[in-house]
């Protein structure tokens, strides 16, 4: 018999409004994460991206806090406006009817708007750290009655770029304050990192939802001069109604996104040096539809959770395997079937080898022709009869064999237009 929202011990109201949304049975770290947390227990929680750690983490915490006492009684930490915003509405929608129950802190917006709506005592705050620090310092925000403390993404909160502000916050909070990480990726250097601020933290490691649809992991190789025409030629071939396309310089984008309009695949660039209402924009106008290809770096799109997207490109390789696995998580999302393709060269091939490995993920050579993806033709070795080849034609020595993803970029393929 599998275990429903309501065996979690979570609110009756929780499980109502869950209800109501068609939510009945709980992930796997949902089972695992929720108990504990009620527990008051420090927990580190690892679950593939897409597999509702959002929930495992807001469930418990609102079931917790207590409604009738105006103090801020829960933090979440998420390294990225967007992510902030995502967590908060998401929190929002659990406690309807309490609009002044949540508030985002984020940076690079008026701080006087923020402390006003702190003056109306939340029981939640969702904030990026360096922010959150600044107006607990200036005596803003209270947190001694915050119970616990939920650090989202932690890999990347825990880096050197955030891991001072993060590691402040929480020595501002009492030492008994319960503290939780989670991500989908937990580095043996983000668990010694952790031991610092949890006290004797249960690890949980999840995996994905059983008869999750799965993501298949491909890869193309490309001449670099012919690498936009790839990225064209590989989203008409697959068709898909929005794919998020990662870049790791954005000197590139502006020819990526003039080559894809002008063949007739609409597409933007989610940047961060865009105002907070641009980047709010783009991604709401990604997720209704407006425009299928949503161009980014790993910054932009840092725990983006769009659940319609089908297909993920790395047109440039990702810096290490966990940014991969992070990447690539922004499809096949709650066990939903996606997509996911490196395009890289000859001498990148290594890379994707090394990822695969390191992962444990499969991630299969492919390459295009006719309008379908097709796997490499094994290279036929001439017969030789007596020192000759069977057409009578002396046999080349050294030569290499033909690269048959160059063959088809040669000949154009398909999907031209």
């Amino acid at each position: 018999m599998s275990t429903t929202f309501a065996d979690l011990h979570i609110s009756a109201q929780l499980v109502d409004i869950l209800r109501e949304r068609n939510m009945e049975t709980p992930t796997p770290v949902q089972v695992e994460a929720i108990p504990l947390i009620l527990e008051g227990r420090d927990a580190l929680v690892e679950s593939p991206t897409g597999t509702g750690k959002t929930f495992a983490y807001l469930l418990p915490l609102l079931t917790k806090v207590n409604m009738d006492k105006k103090d801020v009684q829960a933090i979440v930490l998420a390294p990225t406006h967007e992510l902030v915003m995502q967590i908060a509405r998401e929190a929002e929608r659990l406690l309807p009817g309490s609009d002044t129950a949540v508030v985002p802190i984020i940076g690079g917006v008026d701080v006087k708007r923020q402390v006003e709506r702190l003056k109306k005592k939340p029981v939640l705050v969702v904030a990026t750290p360096g922010r959150l620090l600044e107006l607990i310092d200036q005596r803003k925000m209270k947190v001694h009655e915050v119970k616990t403390v939920v650090v989202d993404e932690a890999d990347r909160m825990l880096d050197a770029g955030f891991g001072k502000p993060v590691t402040e916050v929480m020595k501002r909070t009492l030492r008994d304050t319960q503290r939780l990480l989670f991500s989908a990726t937990l580095p043996a250097g983000v668990v010694e990192a952790s031991e610092a601020f949890t006290r004797d933290a249960a690890v949980i490691r999840a995996a994905a939802p059983e008869g999750a649809q799965g993501v298949a992991h491909m890869y193309l190789i490309t001449d670099p001069r012919k690498k936009v025409d790839t990225l064209r030629r590989l989203l008409r071939l697959v068709d898909v109604r929005s794919s998020i396309v990662f870049v790791n310089q954005i000197e590139k984008v502006d020819e990526i996104v003039s080559k894809l309009n002008y063949h007739h695949l609409p597409s933007r660039f989610l940047h961060r040096d865009a105002t907070k209402e641009e980047r709010a924009r783009t991604l709401q106008q990604f997720r209704d539809g407006v425009f299928p290809v949503l161009i980014t770096t790993d910054v932009s799109a840092r725990g983006i959770d769009i659940p319609e997207v089908e297909c993920i490109v790395h047109y440039d390789p990702a810096s290490d395997a966990d940014t991969y696995v992070h990447r690539s998580g922004r499809t096949g999302r709650m066990g939903r079937a996606g997509l996911v393709f490196s395009i890289v060269s000859t001498q990148e091939r290594f890379i994707i080898e090394k990822f695969s490995k390191q992962t444990g993920v499969p991630i299969a050579e492919k390459f295009m022709s006719h309008g379908a993806l097709e796997d490499p033709r094994p290279v036929q070795k001439p017969q030789v009869r007596n020192g000759k080849p069977a057409n009578g034609k002396p046999a080349k020595s050294g030569a290499k064999p033909s690269n048959p993803a160059k063959r088809v970029h040669k000949k154009g393929g398909f999907g031209t237009k």
